[in-house]
């Protein structure tokens, strides 16, 4: 397997402008390359789209849950954590199967209750609130005051949280901001913490959660008999919380800088709005929000890409990497918000794809479209390449978004 210990895809720079580094990483000539991650150590990325595709819907030969591939560190990290932090790892995404598709499918007749459909006049109204608020402001920051409020006030509404409670995840969640630093991790425990005593408290019956929201419906769905269990609905719930809410964040505010960064198809889109689900679509690709997957571990000695992977060898998808690569995209750096086909992989594939993938479209959607119209002549406050993005591991994510209005 090739070696590539130099190559730094956390970094501000890499953030900024991937492209370099992609260049560089596809310059091995190697479907997967070793690197080191911070906190995770040694790791084999993928950096393929095929490669990728396939590691994500192999779930036979790569699992989630390190304890299937003979790892057993996870388990003894979770013993002697808090309970309250340790009962998150009991979200669906850190299963396999049957455990996975049982917990699956109790989120996904849940999500059935309430369609898209019915979600749109609510993004559409908190949309439409937080712009008003905008007015008659010359230079602001989108990602404070729109970018994270969007999703945010979304997802608590379709949970069905009580409204004065949004304002307070916010402050709870915001210290987790680079989770390339351990310590910027362990100070936002406490935050995380209170996070989750208050969705237990208001996830039991009697306890707040609105009776036509997600929680509501996550807390009574049954397949089988079974239903969800108190740390498992808690688990849910946050996870629901946190996906909805920082992916989507990241996805709105890079889809606006590449708007404003590319003025000729900033006016394409405002001339043609039927544009838009395409534009939709391409900003997924070219800014890829989540940059990599969670990581899977080989069950067995096995192949992948050509390579050879020991039993128990820690591997992951690099999203951005997929989403870029020439033997699928042409012009693969190139934002173009009416390429077809896009076949991106930042929803991920195979039995993990998100789950919320069409709501973060439709909010996508929404937040482009509205603020466009309301706003037609917004254009960035500062150059470019004033930028200042954020040092994440797995998260392409800027640090403000100073636009002006006027």
């Amino acid at each position: 397997m090739s070696h590539a210990q130099s190559v730094d895809i956390v970094s501000r720079r890499f953030h900024a402008d991937p492209s370099t580094v992609l260049e560089q990483i596809r310059g091995y000539g190697s479907p997967i390359v070793r690197i080191k991650l911070p906190i995770i150590g040694a790791i084999a990325l993928c950096v393929t789209h095929e490669t990728c595709a396939t590691l994500l819907k192999d779930h036979e030969s790569f699992v989630r849950d390190p304890a299937n591939a003979g790892r057993y560190n996870q388990a003894r990290i979770l013993k002697i954590l808090p309970r309250t932090i340790s009962l998150l790892a009991l979200n669906m995404l850190g299963h396999d199967d049957p455990e996975h598709r049982r917990l699956r499918g109790l989120a996904d007749k849940a999500f059935q209750r309430r369609s898209i459909a019915t979600l749109e006049p609510i993004i559409r109204d908190v949309t439409d609130r937080l712009l008003d608020g905008l007015r008659g402001t010359g230079q602001v920051d989108l990602m404070e005051t729109f970018c994270r409020d969007l999703p945010l006030s979304v997802i608590c509404v379709m949970l069905g949280l009580p409204d004065r409670d949004h304002a307070r995840f916010k402050h709870w969640l915001g210290g987790l901001k680079d989770t390339a630093n351990i310590w910027a991790v362990i100070a936002a425990i406490p935050g995380v913490i209170k996070v989750v005593r208050y969705l237990r408290n208001v996830s039991r019956p009697g306890g707040g959660a609105k009776p036509d929201g997600l929680i509501a419906a996550l807390r009574d769905v049954e397949i089988d008999g079974r239903c969800l269990s108190e740390d498992e609905l808690v688990s849910m719930i946050f996870l629901l919380f946190g996906a909805g809410q920082e992916t989507t964040t990241h996805l709105i505010s890079g889809g606006l800088l590449e708007l404003l960064r590319h003025q000729d198809r900033r006016r394409r889109l405002q001339d043609d709005m039927s544009l838009m689900p395409l534009c939709v679509e391409e900003c997924l690709r070219h800014v890829s929000p989540v940059q990599l997957t969670k990581p899977r571990w080989a069950v067995r000695d096995t192949e992948l890409g050509g390579h050879f992977l020991k039993r128990g060898q820690i591997v992951t998808a690099f999203l951005s990497a997929a989403n870029r690569d020439p033997a699928k995209f042409a012009d693969p750096h190139r934002f173009d918000i009416s390429r077809r086909p896009n076949p991106h992989l930042s929803f991920g594939t195979g039995v993990h794809f998100c789950l919320g993938l069409q709501l973060a479209r439709a909010e996508a959607a929404v937040a482009f479209e509205r603020i466009l119209a309301r706003f037609p002549n917004i254009e960035l406050a500062i150059d470019s390449s004033q930028m200042v993005w954020r040092k994440r591991v797995g998260i392409r994510t800027v640090s403000s978004l100073p636009v002006l209005l006027q």
